[in-house]
């Protein structure tokens, strides 16, 4: 496997570029991903001017980004693509696109749109050199593998990538990793990396859902089977992105980041056991 370990530092927001670029190394992580939402170092309506600038503080930091986390949807890409040219003309050359929902729309409508827009964003992608990334993400319109890639199939998994998330999809049920790895092959490009514990409060037994809730903690707590995920990406010889998701104590960075310190190497265990054992 070619794994590059990346941040997604989405409560790590009070930290300069230099900063954030020092968190990386820090916890033992390769890279950051670049945020562009409001309230970040990079905003929509100011792609142009901010991005440049954000990209060129990491770089003096020592660090050279190629993913951004965006909310892009195809249908605002499609009527003006400049945002692809300015990810590509700064060397982010994957993003993180934006999620098709389903409540209060027709289920089946809404996947067969799907499919046609990233049937007409994957040449525009490939104008651009870039490739959009589906990240699966619970209670959204696609959150399982076999939903992914009814959409994908068949479109240049150069410019159309996926990316599985077992905390977020541990929330609509569970995934069978092999299967899923399997089925995606040369379209999984990443792996968004955080867990969920399950939770119970006794003082709502009662309620419909009997008290249980899930929770996001670190991947040394969760119900996740990180032995499994890792084998799966390892028998499709994965090659991509482990975006870092520390969702857990966002009030309180400095008991975050010792957390993600330490699940870094958790997994990082993980992925040297797996590989000794192929």
């Amino acid at each position: 496997m070619n794994i590059t370990w990346t941040l997604f530092p989405k409560f790590y927001r009070h930290l300069s570029a230099e900063q954030l670029a020092g968190l990386v190394r820090e916890v033992g992580l390769d890279n950051t991903t670049v945020v562009i939402r409001q309230g970040y170092w990079v905003t929509p309506e100011n792609l142009a001017a901010e991005l440049p600038a954000f990209v060129r503080s990491l770089r003096r930091a020592g660090i050279e980004p190629h993913w951004a986390t965006a909310g892009f949807m195809p249908r605002p890409l499609l009527s003006d693509p400049a945002p692809l040219a300015i990810l590509a003309d700064n060397g982010l050359r994957e993003f993180r696109m934006g999620q098709w929902q389903f409540r209060g729309v027709d289920v089946r409508a809404g996947l067969a749109m799907a499919r046609r827009e990233m049937q007409q964003l994957a040449p525009v992608c490939e104008q651009y050199g870039v490739r959009c990334v589906h990240q699966l993400h619970h209670d959204t319109l696609v959150s399982t593998a076999a939903g992914i890639y009814q959409i994908v199939e068949g479109l240049p998994a150069r410019h159309v990538g996926v990316a599985l998330d077992p905390g977020n999809q541990a929330h609509d049920g569970m995934e069978n990793w092999q299967r899923s790895a399997r089925l995606l092959g040369e379209y999984l490009c990443g792996l968004g990396v955080k867990d969920t514990a399950l939770v119970r409060d006794p003082a709502r037994a009662d309620e419909p859902d009997k008290g249980w809730r899930r929770t996001w903690c670190p991947l040394y707590e969760g119900v996740t089977n990180w032995h499994e995920v890792v084998g799966a990406l390892a028998d499709v010889d994965f090659n991509g992105t482990f975006v870092w998701m520390p969702f857990y104590d966002p009030d309180n960075p400095d008991v975050m980041t010792r957390k993600l310190k330490r699940e870094v190497a958790y997994l990082k265990g993980v992925v040297d056991a797996v590989t000794r054992a192929a």
